[in-house]
């Protein structure tokens, strides 16, 4: 491998293998020794150290761990994998989650980690892989004579004002990064926007843990800070960056599985908006409550041309070269691409939406896995699955959208849910018709053939004239499917998605499972218990399959939850409502105590 650092002061911990210079203290930023001390346990005591590991995943038990050890997080740079074979500076590499996804891109990778501690879990984390080389260094006295093709700034560029010793710490770390590229170099900066629209819902700060404080500009000078797009285009622009694309990731760049590029996001053609509002609840840092519904949200903000200033984060690629990007995505016609990595790696894909040379939309799957890699899956699965090299694209919505506008309205009925289900049964038994069986789909025993199985809401677009079309069903059953299954499983994929439900018209307040029983039974499809249970336990047997893990951990659906009814204003009110009742309570008890300690002190007055 190519050693960046050859003849420098910095020299090899035989212990750690990193390098630093000799009594290199660190900088102070940590998640905490306990929690630090944690992936490192995990990750020396690891045999696959792979972005895609199984083994790595099942210890994703926590936000910390799930950053630090997923998967997803890679997928923030998989859109520009055709550049990440040459040289790389990874600025800031925490605990190695993006330094492990380059080295296994094939690049001579130089991981620069201000911590000490976090430098030695990143070595942990790439010790198979000798492309690269891990150095504990602050940025700004970082010692390098090389220029690199490619730079990244993954969640790093918001700490400048920390870690830069400078008046305008931004722009002086951008401009000694611009030093550090060769004329034609990439910069791969990945930051949080500071007018998301998640923060307008009440998301906190990402670094500071307060709602609305970037949003109000409330950042200080010792104090992390992100930036709106037009700020940061013209400080890319100021620095020397003659050419920058922002792309939008969603639900953020930490952990997206959907990235849009501008072109995407301005094709009439495309339902950007989709990508973005389906993914909502996929953000594991989003708050109980938000101010409204983001997924109800984000059709509209697209409408009005405010998607990319609004993106809860941006992915921006730049080049000092004033010329247009000729070996990324960004010449090339990709509106969009999806991710599904939080499964064995057997599972794992990437979608990509790209206009053909006729204008028309394709739909371009590919397998994350080589073909090594991926094998011949257990001894007798449940499912197959089916992941096609292309599909066309189909323009209108997912049938799901219906649900979605029925039930986050207030003054909902089950009677409406059921009307939705009706329809839902209309449209199999015309994609049964039209594969070639007849079927009355009357009660919840039919059985339907396997590959119906994801046949579910999500899975059927309805176009502007009504028909529905069927799109990325990959999992089909071995055996039958019952309709009663089908039913119940579309309408727990669909409960996940919704950030808030309205009002029901009776006021009744229903919990998970409550609704999803008053909904096939009022429509007919009454189940037992047992019944339902083993519906619940094929759906875990069927999930435990494709991430991995053990059929008790993967559902995990809490039946007995009630479903989600407040946003934030009505959330605290309620709270405050019983404040003033338990308040209201104590106070009465007091009083009442108070009143009978007087009349036993009066009375023991008159005692002779």
């Amino acid at each position: 491998m190519k050693n960046f650092i050859e003849n420098s002061e910095y020299t090899l911990d035989p212990q750690t293998h990193i390098w630093a210079r000799a009594n290199y203290n660190g900088i102070p930023y940590s998640d905490g020794e306990d929690i630090e001390q944690r992936i490192a346990t995990i990750i020396k005591q690891a045999s696959d150290l792979s972005v895609l590991s199984t083994e790595l995943r099942q210890h994703c038990t926590d936000w910390p761990s799930r950053y630090h050890l997923s998967g997803t997080r890679a997928n923030i740079l998989r859109p520009f994998v055709e550049v990440l074979s040459a040289d790389v500076l990874e600025i800031g590499a925490g605990c190695g989650a993006i330094t492990r996804y380059l080295g296994e891109c094939g690049a001579n990778v130089l991981a620069l980690e201000g911590s000490p501690r976090r430098a030695a879990i990143t070595r942990s984390r790439t010790r198979d892989l000798e492309n690269v080389t891990v150095v504990a260094e602050k940025f700004d006295l970082f010692q390098c004579n090389h220029q690199f093709d490619v730079i990244t700034l993954i969640g790093v560029l918001e700490y400048a004002n920390l870690f830069t010793a400078d008046e305008n710490p931004t722009h002086a770390m951008l401009t000694r990064v611009r030093s550090l590229l060769k004329p034609g170099g990439k910069l791969i900066l990945a930051i949080e926007n500071q007018f998301g629209l998640k923060y307008f819902a009440g998301a906190p700060e990402d670094h500071l843990g307060q709602p609305m404080y970037g949003i109000e500009g409330r950042y200080s000078r010792n104090q992390p800070k992100t930036f709106g797009r037009k700020v940061l285009s013209d400080m890319l622009k100021q620095t020397g960056f003659a050419v920058a694309e922002f792309l939008a990731p969603f639900p953020d760049y930490k952990l997206p599985v959907s990235i849009l590029t501008e072109k995407g996001i301005a094709n009439q053609d495309f339902d950007a908006a989709a990508l973005a509002w389906q993914s909502v609840r996929r953000d594991p840092q989003l708050p109980s409550y938000c101010n409204f519904s983001l997924e109800l949200a984000w059709p509209d903000i697209f409408k009005n041309g405010l998607a990319l200033d609004l993106a809860n984060s941006f992915l921006v690629i730049a080049t000092p070269k004033n010329q247009p990007f000729s070996d990324s995505h960004a010449e090339s016609d990709v509106l969009a691409y999806h991710y599904s990595t939080e499964r064995l790696l057997h599972y794992c894909k990437e979608t990509r939406f790209e206009l053909s040379a006729d204008k028309n939309i394709n739909v371009i799957y590919k397998r994350l896995g080589t073909d090594h890699q991926i094998g011949p899956i257990g001894d007798d699965p449940l499912i197959e699955f089916d992941c096609p090299e292309k599909d066309n694209y189909s323009n209108g919505k997912p049938m799901s959208w219906e649900f979605i506008q029925i039930v986050t309205r207030d003054g909902w009925t089950i009677e409406e849910v059921v009307e939705f289900i009706q329809r839902y049964i209309s449209v199999l038994e015309q994609l049964l018709l039209k594969s070639g069986a007849t079927l009355s789909l009357s009660s919840q025993k039919v059985p339907l053939p396997g590959k119906f199985f994801d046949l579910i809401p999500q899975n059927i677009i309805i176009t502007a004239d009504g028909s529905p079309i069927i799109i990325d069903t990959e999992w089909s059953l071995r055996e039958d499917v019952e309709l009663g299954q089908l039913l119940s499983r579309g309408l727990m994929m669909m409960m996940y998605s919704i950030t808030k439900f309205g009002k029901n018209l009776t006021g009744r307040i229903f919990s998970r499972l409550e609704f999803i029983q008053s909904v096939l039974a009022a429509a007919g499809f009454a189940m037992t218990e047992k019944e339902f249970s083993h519906f619940i336990e094929l759906e875990e047997l069927v999930q435990a399959q494709v991430a991995g893990r053990p059929a008790h951990e993967t559902l995990r659906w809490s039946p007995q939850c009630p479903l989600p009814m407040y946003n934030l204003t009505q959330a605290l009110a309620q709270r405050d409502q019983q404040i003033i009742i338990l308040y209201n309570s104590v106070s009465w008890r007091c009083t009442r105590f108070l009143r009978f300690i007087g009349q036993q002190a009066k009375r023991l007055v008159k005692l002779p």
